[in-house]
């Protein structure tokens, strides 16, 4: 088993000492550890050029993002996607640390839920609160993902007749939330709604708080393109597709990704919990609940566009619904500007429909109580409508400068159509680095 390291595909500047680092941390162990920094993948980038065919561009643009960009999340993902093909993986950021806890009142047996996110939610004003609700635990973290990834629900008790397999395991989280807003709590059931409306004071508290436990309290497998990569397992013995390479929510595109193209793709929510914690404080501004930017990201574009488009041809595999996905964004992007944010709008119109109409049944359900709960969906649901008289609402402002709109109209539909570039070749690309590997050639490389 290889420990990988994927380090900041741009910079060089932090290299020595975290190579130093791992150096000294095998010391102590049996285990290999490799390292993937911005040298290795440009070595890597070279061999799969020459391997694949494969326009470096495009390779560059998986492993490396856009310079234009500020985050690159994603490139960093399908680094590690390359490197590790062909086994069970289980991924982490770097702000995680190894403090495994198990979930209240755990058990064993394994559910099946129709849910998007069946975890529940408990919330809490700092970080020592979050942490005293769970209890440690030294049982083997890695064993639970092991036990399911890859793994036909028929095997472990599910429906005999269900296809596909667990393609993702997420384990829960306690710490800071990792949202991009609080505005999802608004929509909670059950025992979480319960706890987040205890009292006006724990609400308040919420809304600003990012310190949650998000976790199941039993192994939980659901048909649901659900993906938060904080810490995940994921079966890379299939071809999953890539991530997309820059800023926020690029687990979020993937997971809508891996339900087009993979048939009967499931995800195993798992009730053991690990630590996220940012070196920095984060806090919620109070009111994100209910407001949004004016403004969508570059994954919401994606995201909307994605979801309105079906790629489960039926006699096709992943290779082909990946060729088919890619090339429709690629044809989307090559819209004029006017058209294209047309298209995008309305994509994005139905996803806030959806929201709009959960809060709505959400108020209907509970009769509109309790009524500081009710007038913050009252505040999202007219928010979402005001957003169709939003001029520039579809322009990403996580892309290019903020400032400067027609810059980020023209360097979004680049990226739309680099993106579908990147899932057209993937396949290829997959399978010359699965060559590579035979030859000794990864993206990483031992300390």
């Amino acid at each position: 088993m290889d420990d990988v390291v994927d380090d900041d595909p741009i910079g060089v500047a932090g290299r020595a000492p975290v190579r130093a680092a791992l150096r000294a941390l095998q010391a102590t162990g049996d285990e290999t550890i490799r390292y993937a920094g911005a040298i290795e993948k440009t070595r890597f980038a070279d061999a799969l050029a020459g391997e694949s065919s494969i326009s470096r561009e495009i390779i560059d643009f998986a492993l490396f993002g856009d310079r234009r960009c500020t985050l690159f999340t994603g490139a960093n993902r399908n680094g590690l996607l390359l490197d590790t093909i062909g086994n069970l993986v289980f991924g982490a950021d770097d702000d995680t640390l190894a403090h495994a806890a198990a979930a209240p009142q755990s058990t064993v047996p394994i559910s099946y839920s129709s849910e998007y996110e069946p975890r529940e939610f408990w919330f809490f004003p700092d970080r020592r609160a979050a942490l005293e609700t769970v209890a440690p635990t030294d049982s083997d973290f890695l064993a639970s993902h092991e036990q399911l990834l890859g793994r036909v629900p028929a095997e472990v008790g599910g429906p005999a007749a269900a296809d596909g397999s667990v393609t993702i395991t997420l384990p829960g989280l306690v710490g800071d939330s990792g949202m991009g807003s609080p505005h999802y709590i608004l929509t909670l059931t059950g025992a979480s709604r319960e706890r987040l409306l205890f009292s006006r004071t724990t609400y308040t508290s919420a809304l600003r708080s990012r310190e949650v436990l998000r976790t199941v309290r039993q192994p939980t497998i659901a048909a649901s393109p659900f993906c938060m990569t904080t810490f995940f397992g994921f079966d890379n013995r299939l071809l999953l597709p890539p991530f997309f390479p820059v800023e926020r929510n690029s687990d979020g595109v993937f997971g809508v990704t891996v339900q087009r193209v993979i048939e009967g793709s499931c995800v195993a929510f798992l009730p053991s919990v690990l630590l996220h914690a940012p070196p920095e404080h984060r806090a919620f501004a109070g009111d994100e609940a209910w407001t949004e930017p004016k403004r969508v990201r570059i994954a919401d574009v994606l995201l909307a566009s994605i979801l309105v488009h079906e790629a489960r041809l039926l006699t096709a595999g992943p290779a082909e619904r990946l060729l088919h996905l890619g090339r429709y964004l690629r044809q989307l992007a090559s819209l004029n500007a006017l058209e294209f944010e047309a298209f995008v709008r309305s994509a994005q119109e139905l996803r806030n429909l959806t929201f709009t109409a959960l809060l709505e049944a959400r108020l209907s359900e509970h009769g509109g109580s309790p009524s500081f709960w009710a007038d913050d969906a009252r505040k999202a649901i007219e928010f979402l409508r005001r957003t169709t008289l939003m001029t520039d609402y579809i322009v990403p402002r996580d892309v290019g400068n903020a400032r400067d709109v027609d810059g980020a109209r023209s360097l979004t539909r680049e990226l739309v159509a680099k993106f579908g570039s990147l899932l057209e070749v993937w396949p290829t690309l997959v399978e010359s680095a699965r060559r590579l590997r035979a030859k000794g050639c990864r993206v990483s490389e031992p300390v």
